[in-house]
């Protein structure tokens, strides 16, 4: 019986079958008529005494042993509504990640899960905390279909909460909140930021910088997102790291700026970097752009909340600098620009060995 209902959530979900039922951190929601289809994969340390040995994996042993309580934990910390409506859970089924051979220790679990509704489900509405303690574990992509539309969203554990198909207009709303949320929670791009406001004073210099930043960041972004072109993020990655080195490192050879003087062989060198940060984006969010079906509109939207990010980061730092000005400190500003160019020195040398698996 097990096999058939397998088989029947692999045709259901036809376009996701492979080696692996569902990769790690990912989930997919199918409307088909009144009920809402869902394959999810859920980290073992999401769970509660499920693993035995503590070991992180879970094994087959475990999955059947501890199955009933798989499926609870789920149902209780997995809701879906539509229209403030609760629907009734007609199926909770654990699975392992393969779906061909003996199964293997995993350090994560598929839950196939059905809720029925008494009228098609046109605006369901995702609450879950099924988010795991370990690295990477604190979000969850999920594509939706309703009919020939379709909806990525990105589930963390700060926000688990996501309705979809509301429109083009909340649509881009999210996306705004989801470029402000990228950049200010994104510690490399904040220290690229850093050393370029650092390298320079006035506000026709930040305004100029950071524009120059946020349209080659937008350029390569929308070129991963249309398919047109994109990078490995085993490549981009080291690269953003690199870019953050070598900015503070001009910083520390030629001095930072003291006026609003533009100095367009920098700025160029901002320009190129933030080709390859784009492309960082793109890694992070650019299959939710793809698979969005008001894809300008997101677009901007991501594009625009970069942006304010940008400006509320600069404000933020320019506040600190006239802070330090009226205190006892402020005839040692001059050295903020140096200190502030040695740590992003270090910081982005150490991410770029972490990238790089160096440490």
């Amino acid at each position: 019986m097990k096999r058939l209902l397998l088989a029947f959530w692999l045709l259901l979900f036809a376009g996701t079958a492979q080696a692996h039922l569902l990769p790690k951190q990912n989930a997919t929601m199918k409307i088909v008529d009144n009920s809402a289809n869902f394959v999810v994969s859920v980290p073992v340390s999401a769970l509660d005494n499920v693993d035995d040995d503590q070991n992180g994996l879970l094994s087959a042993r475990e999955i059947r042993l501890h199955n009933r309580d798989i499926e609870r934990q789920f149902a209780e910390r997995f809701g879906v509504t539509n229209s403030g409506k609760s629907g009734n859970v007609l199926m909770t089924w654990v699975v392992p990640p393969q779906t061909d051979g003996d199964p293997l220790d995993s350090d994560y679990v598929v839950i196939l899960h059905r809720v029925q509704f008494d009228e098609p489900p046109h605006n369901p509405l995702i609450e879950t905390d099924m988010f795991g303690t370990r690295d990477g574990e604190a979000q969850m992509t999920m594509r939706a279909t309703l009919d020939d539309d379709q909806e990525v969203a990105i589930l963390t554990a700060a926000s688990g909460r996501h309705q979809f198909f509301r429109g083009p207009l909340a649509l881009f709303g999210d996306f705004v909140r989801l470029g402000i949320e990228h950049i200010l929670g994104g510690l490399d791009h904040l220290l690229f930021l850093l050393t370029i406001i650092i390298a320079g004073a006035g506000w026709r210099y930040w305004l100029t910088v950071v524009t120059s930043f946020t349209v080659a960041h937008s350029i390569t972004l929308s070129l991963s997102a249309l398919g047109i072109f994109s990078i490995p993020a085993t490549i981009v990655e080291p690269a953003i790291a690199a870019s953050i080195i070598l900015m503070a490192v001009l910083n520390l050879k030629n001095g930072p700026g003291r006026s609003d003087r533009m100095d367009w062989g920098r700025i160029a060198i901002v320009f190129a970097c933030g080709l390859i940060h784009g492309f960082g984006f793109a890694s992070a969010i650019g299959g939710m752009l793809a698979a969005s079906e008001s894809l300008l509109a997101t677009l901007a939207g991501f594009n625009i909340g970069i942006e304010i990010g940008q400006f509320l980061f600069l404000t933020g730092v320019l506040l600190i600098i006239l802070t330090v000005r009226k205190t006892g400190f402020g005839d040692r500003i001059h050295l903020v620009p140096h200190l502030a160019s040695w740590i992003a020195l270090v910081a982005g040398t150490l991410l770029f060995m972490r990238q790089t698996e160096m440490i």
